[in-house]
């Protein structure tokens, strides 16, 4: 690490982005699919740098593999699930869900089949209305699903979207994080709000960023408590945030890097108010695809660089929540990348 003094170079910057580009944050679960759409066919995903097959085994659960069979390379998305076991659609072995292989047709039920020939798989769990997958060591016993009692379900008065986004992941979370943009980016549709982000607050505690802050008119009087767009986010460190909106909206957004260049990211809105709660997400997720989002898009898709350290960076105090996860970032990464760190395991269930 540089001494505080010490001035970035291109060069460092380079090296920085190269090094940020190889590793994807471990030890955590990450959402990969939306539960709704995975039914009775294999689906393939690209999730963090892994072209990956999903489908659901005889008792319904879901269950995540490499999509290359481990025979000669087949896509086995293009397979087919029989009697709980996922077929190659190009020779038809079939593989179960712990990634054994149980039936080569061309060798015959007599002969023995070889225990190499299997494929590889990760832990995954489905809750929320979301499908997750563990990205880090294999352990005798995961740790439960992050905010499981805190994140805003598929019931009454939600409403979900998915999104790819040709941005890196740590430009997604930067987006994610960035109150004051608003009045800005997305002038045309929150006409009037003021551009003064006051009181603001950013804390740290354990992994989670707590940020506080209302969007009001610049009138240097301190704030009355009720002008303002006030809005509260915390963010579950690296991919996790939940955003209050007054009394009775909730917001959930979850990025996953497809892989280096790319992002996929999930987001959920949730409204208490009565009887009318499920068309309210509804209209504010329709919002956020026709409008919000695509102005955030095009934003973070062409600011430079593209593989940002927070060096690259002239922040502000309404910058303070990005400044932390940042720093959360590359501290883990860095740990990472040590002698004692290890390439993610595949965990076979």
């Amino acid at each position: 690490m540089e001494s505080p003094g010490r001035m970035i170079t291109d060069e460092d910057k380079r090296i920085r982005g190269m090094e940020a580009r190889e590793d994807f944050v471990r030890d955590t679960w990450y959402p990969i699919w939306e539960s709704k759409r995975l039914g009775r066919q294999p689906v393939r995903v690209t999730r963090l740098g892994r072209e990956l097959v999903l489908w659901r085994d005889g008792q319904g659960q879901p269950v995540a593999q490499e999509a290359a069979c481990p025979h000669r390379g087949a896509d086995l998305s293009r397979g087919r699930v029989v009697g709980g076991c996922l077929e190659c659609p190009y020779h038809g072995m079939r593989f179960a869900a712990d990634g054994a292989c149980v039936r080569v047709p061309c060798e015959g039920k007599a002969r023995p089949i070889r225990a190499d020939l299997r494929v590889k798989g990760y832990a995954v769990r489905e809750s929320l209305g979301l499908v997750w997958l563990w990205w880090g060591e294999q352990r005798e016993e995961l740790p439960p699903l992050p905010w499981n009692h805190e994140i805003p379900g598929t019931g009454a008065g939600t409403c979900t979207a998915t999104l790819t986004w040709n941005v890196p992941f740590a430009r997604v979370m930067e987006g994610n994080l960035d109150l004051h943009h608003f009045p800005f980016a997305h002038r045309r549709w929150a006409p009037g709000m003021g551009t003064w982000l006051d009181p603001y607050t950013a804390r740290l505690e354990g992994d989670v960023i707590h940020t506080h802050g209302v969007m009001r008119e610049d009138d240097g009087k301190p704030w009355d408590g009720r002008s303002g767009f006030e809005a509260e986010l915390r963010v579950l460190f690296p991919h996790l945030l939940l955003a209050r909106f007054g009394r009775r909206t909730q917001a959930l957004v979850a990025a996953t890097p497809i892989d280096a260049e790319n992002t996929w990211v999930v987001f959920r809105y949730r409204s208490q108010l009565p009887l009318v709660g499920g068309l309210v997400a509804w209209l504010l997720v329709q919002t956020e695809l026709r409008f919000i989002q695509p102005e955030d898009y095009a934003l973070l898709r062409d600011s430079e660089p593209r593989h940002p350290v927070r060096q690259d960076f002239h922040l502000v105090r309404a910058d303070a929540g990005i400044a932390l996860w940042f720093r959360l970032y590359e501290r883990r990464l860095e740990a990472q990348r040590t002698p004692s760190s290890h390439a993610p395991v595949m965990h076979v269930p």
